[in-house]
Protein backbone atom coordinates (compact mmCIF):
# COMPACT_ATOMS: atom_id res chain seq x y z
CA UNK A 1 0.00 0.00 0.00
CA UNK A 2 1.09 3.22 -0.70
CA UNK A 3 1.62 5.96 2.01
CA UNK A 4 -1.21 8.07 1.67
CA UNK A 5 1.00 11.60 2.33
CA UNK A 6 2.55 10.32 -1.15
CA UNK A 7 -1.56 10.12 -2.10
CA UNK A 8 -2.21 13.71 -0.56
CA UNK A 9 0.87 15.14 -2.44
CA UNK A 10 0.20 13.98 -6.06
CA UNK A 11 -3.26 15.25 -5.66
CA UNK A 12 -2.29 18.72 -4.80
CA UNK A 13 0.50 18.63 -7.34
CA UNK A 14 -2.00 16.96 -9.76
CA UNK A 15 -4.39 20.24 -9.90
CA UNK A 16 -1.65 22.54 -10.38
CA UNK A 17 -1.55 24.32 -14.03
CA UNK A 18 2.61 23.42 -13.87
CA UNK A 19 1.87 19.64 -13.71
CA UNK A 20 -1.21 19.73 -15.86
CA UNK A 21 0.65 21.41 -18.78
CA UNK A 22 3.70 19.09 -18.07
CA UNK A 23 1.87 15.76 -18.15
CA UNK A 24 -0.46 17.25 -21.47
CA UNK A 25 2.99 18.11 -23.13
CA UNK A 26 4.45 14.49 -22.48
CA UNK A 27 1.04 12.83 -23.87
CA UNK A 28 0.71 15.24 -26.47
CA UNK A 29 4.58 14.49 -27.88
CA UNK A 30 3.87 10.87 -27.19
CA UNK A 31 0.96 11.00 -29.61
CA UNK A 32 2.83 12.25 -31.86
CA UNK A 33 5.46 9.82 -31.40
CA UNK A 34 3.12 6.91 -31.91
CA UNK A 35 1.61 8.61 -35.31
CA UNK A 36 4.89 8.76 -36.82
CA UNK A 37 4.47 4.93 -36.22
CA UNK A 38 1.28 4.77 -37.90
CA UNK A 39 -0.91 2.43 -36.00
CA UNK A 40 -4.36 1.87 -36.53
CA UNK A 41 -6.85 2.30 -33.52
CA UNK A 42 -10.10 0.64 -34.56
CA UNK A 43 -11.97 1.94 -31.35
CA UNK A 44 -12.88 -1.85 -30.07
CA UNK A 45 -11.98 -1.42 -26.60
CA UNK A 46 -9.91 -5.21 -26.58
CA UNK A 47 -7.14 -3.19 -25.76
CA UNK A 48 -8.17 -2.45 -22.39
CA UNK A 49 -9.38 -6.03 -21.37
CA UNK A 50 -5.99 -6.05 -20.07
CA UNK A 51 -6.56 -10.08 -18.75
CA UNK A 52 -7.76 -11.48 -21.98
CA UNK A 53 -3.89 -9.92 -23.24
CA UNK A 54 -2.22 -10.83 -20.47
CA UNK A 55 -1.45 -7.34 -19.88
CA UNK A 56 -0.89 -5.04 -16.75
CA UNK A 57 -1.13 -1.35 -17.17
CA UNK A 58 1.51 0.62 -14.80
CA UNK A 59 1.58 3.97 -14.23
CA UNK A 60 2.51 6.57 -11.55
CA UNK A 61 0.99 7.69 -8.30
CA UNK A 62 1.07 10.64 -10.09
CA UNK A 63 -0.69 10.34 -13.39
CA UNK A 64 -3.11 8.49 -11.34
CA UNK A 65 -3.87 11.95 -9.02
CA UNK A 66 -4.08 13.89 -12.36
CA UNK A 67 -6.23 11.36 -13.93
CA UNK A 68 -8.83 11.31 -10.67
CA UNK A 69 -8.71 15.14 -10.48
CA UNK A 70 -9.85 15.54 -14.31
CA UNK A 71 -12.87 12.77 -13.64
CA UNK A 72 -15.86 13.72 -12.10
CA UNK A 73 -16.82 10.95 -9.97
CA UNK A 74 -15.01 7.98 -9.10
CA UNK A 75 -16.35 4.50 -9.15
CA UNK A 76 -17.81 2.92 -5.88
CA UNK A 77 -15.23 0.08 -5.70
CA UNK A 78 -12.65 -1.65 -8.84
CA UNK A 79 -13.06 -5.16 -9.87
CA UNK A 80 -9.29 -5.84 -9.89
CA UNK A 81 -10.03 -8.80 -12.02
CA UNK A 82 -11.99 -6.82 -15.14
CA UNK A 83 -11.19 -5.02 -17.37
CA UNK A 84 -10.70 -1.11 -16.94
CA UNK A 85 -13.65 0.64 -14.90
CA UNK A 86 -13.25 3.21 -17.27
CA UNK A 87 -14.45 1.34 -20.57
CA UNK A 88 -18.00 1.73 -20.92
CA UNK A 89 -19.91 -0.81 -23.52
CA UNK A 90 -16.79 -1.61 -24.58
CA UNK A 91 -15.55 1.82 -25.23
CA UNK A 92 -12.84 4.19 -23.24
CA UNK A 93 -15.24 7.22 -21.75
CA UNK A 94 -12.22 8.79 -20.51
CA UNK A 95 -9.57 8.42 -23.89
CA UNK A 96 -8.14 11.67 -23.96
CA UNK A 97 -7.17 11.68 -20.47
CA UNK A 98 -5.74 8.33 -20.08
CA UNK A 99 -2.53 7.52 -18.98
CA UNK A 100 0.85 6.68 -20.81
CA UNK A 101 0.47 2.99 -20.50
CA UNK A 102 -3.07 2.94 -22.11
CA UNK A 103 -1.53 5.60 -25.29
CA UNK A 104 0.89 3.42 -26.07
CA UNK A 105 -0.38 0.23 -25.99
CA UNK A 106 -2.21 -0.80 -29.71
CA UNK A 107 -3.67 -4.89 -30.04
CA UNK A 108 -3.10 -4.17 -33.64
CA UNK A 109 -0.81 -6.54 -34.66
CA UNK A 110 2.92 -5.72 -35.18
CA UNK A 111 3.01 -3.08 -33.40
CA UNK A 112 4.94 -4.44 -30.05
CA UNK A 113 7.78 -4.05 -32.07
CA UNK A 114 8.18 -0.59 -31.39
CA UNK A 115 5.91 -0.07 -28.15
CA UNK A 116 7.97 -1.13 -25.66
CA UNK A 117 10.73 1.68 -26.91
CA UNK A 118 8.40 4.47 -27.17
CA UNK A 119 6.95 3.31 -23.98
CA UNK A 120 10.40 3.54 -21.71
CA UNK A 121 11.69 7.15 -23.43
CA UNK A 122 8.32 8.86 -22.34
CA UNK A 123 8.04 6.86 -19.17
CA UNK A 124 11.38 7.98 -18.09
CA UNK A 125 9.97 11.64 -19.06
CA UNK A 126 7.28 11.35 -16.27
CA UNK A 127 10.48 9.68 -13.70
CA UNK A 128 12.06 13.02 -14.85
CA UNK A 129 9.05 15.15 -13.95
CA UNK A 130 9.44 13.72 -10.51
CA UNK A 131 12.88 14.32 -10.11
CA UNK A 132 12.90 17.67 -10.83
CA UNK A 133 9.91 18.69 -8.63
CA UNK A 134 10.69 16.62 -6.16
CA UNK A 135 8.02 14.74 -6.10
CA UNK A 136 7.26 11.21 -4.53
CA UNK A 137 7.32 8.47 -7.43
CA UNK A 138 5.75 4.86 -7.07
CA UNK A 139 4.72 2.89 -10.05
CA UNK A 140 1.91 0.52 -9.61
CA UNK A 141 -0.21 -1.85 -11.29
CA UNK A 142 -3.32 0.63 -12.73
CA UNK A 143 -6.39 -1.04 -10.87
CA UNK A 144 -5.07 -1.15 -7.76
CA UNK A 145 -3.48 2.20 -8.47
CA UNK A 146 -6.82 3.61 -8.67
CA UNK A 147 -8.91 1.53 -6.20
CA UNK A 148 -6.01 2.94 -3.56
CA UNK A 149 -6.67 6.38 -4.96
CA UNK A 150 -10.25 6.82 -4.85
CA UNK A 151 -9.37 5.57 -0.71
CA UNK A 152 -7.25 8.72 -0.32
CA UNK A 153 -9.41 11.03 -2.57
CA UNK A 154 -9.91 14.27 -1.15
CA UNK A 155 -13.30 15.19 -0.61
CA UNK A 156 -13.60 18.55 -2.58
CA UNK A 157 -11.76 18.73 -5.95
CA UNK A 158 -10.99 21.78 -6.93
Amino acid sequence: MTDENHWRKWYELGQTPQIDQAIRQIYDDLGQAISAKGPTCWSSGKCCNFNAYGHLLYVTGLEIAWYCRQIPNSPESIDLKAACPFQVDGLCSTHTIRPLGCRVYFCQQGTSDWQQEIYEKFQQQLVDLHKQLDIPYAYMEWRHGLSEAFQNRPAATD
